[in-house]
């Protein structure tokens, strides 16, 4: 068992999680589940405790960590991490701001390796990229974002980057989300691919259906079908290291 009181955890009232928790939902941190036993009612399993459980809901995406190919190995195949990132300028002023992005909508280039940008309320440029296919944040991200967005937008070459931030996306080789059951009572919500802001509260309320004993709406996306990353365990990420410079050298060269 157990003790709620020793690793109750704590958030911030505008957050849904919060939400969960003025419901009576025990949350907890630093707790990573590193097995679960299947039987009559499936028990997971962590470092100083277990729960044995009605249902498990699997929602850690590449946070499912080392693991992940413990907890869920036949999943945990399917996706990949992605890390992408953020940069934001210096405020640019409304003129040169709107001379830049007319209409000031978000936009997105046609690389495979894109990038994708949209002006902030107080006339920051936002400038985001996928910059790392090895589950490594690289040491030089400011620079390496810079450079991308300069190359799109060469008018702000001498304005300074002011924020940057980011972290991993689990991506499928489709693209579209996994989701799906392991047996009957353990639910896996994964691969949003970059979609997850929009699309993982829709996944989290159609889990929520299916337990509750309507799964009409979640059976419509466990009919799609995901295949496994080439390369195993120790050289999943290593082969897709080298696709994606393959593409991205393809992006550079392209006219």
């Amino acid at each position: 068992m157990c003790a709620p009181e020793a690793s109750r955890a704590r958030f911030h009232h505008h957050s849904g999680l919060a939400a969960a928790a003025r419901a009576g939902v025990l949350l907890f941190e630093n707790s990573p589940a590193y097995r679960i036993d299947r039987a009559v009612r499936p028990v997971v399993k962590t470092a100083e405790c277990q729960v044995r459980c009605a249902h498990v809901v699997l929602a850690g995406n590449v946070y499912l960590g080392e693991y992940g190919d413990r907890v869920a190995p036949s999943i945990n195949a399917r996706i990949m991490p992605v890390g992408t990132y953020m940069i934001a300028t210096e405020p640019l002023g409304a003129a040169h701001a709107e001379a830049l992005m007319p209409g000031r909508a978000a936009a997105s280039d046609n690389n495979l390796v894109l990038g994708y940008f949209r002006l902030s309320a107080d006339h920051r440029m936002l400038f985001g990229a996928g910059e790392s296919y090895n589950a490594r944040t690289p040491r030089n991200l400011v620079e390496r974002m810079r450079a991308r967005m300069v190359d799109v937008f060469p008018q702000i070459a001498n304005h300074r980057v002011d924020f940057a931030w980011g972290g991993f996306v689990d991506v499928t080789m489709n693209r579209a989300p996994d989701i799906g059951r392991i047996g009957g009572d353990i639910y896996y919500v994964q691969g949003f691919s970059g979609l997850g802001l929009v699309f993982a509260g829709m996944a989290g309320k159609l889990v929520a259906e299916a337990i509750n004993a309507d799964a009409s709406r979640f059976d419509v996306f466990t009919e799609m079908r995901h295949q496994p990353f080439p390369g195993g365990r120790h050289f999943r990420t290593p082969a897709l290291v080298l696709g994606m410079w393959y593409y991205r050298l393809r992006d550079a060269l392209a006219i």
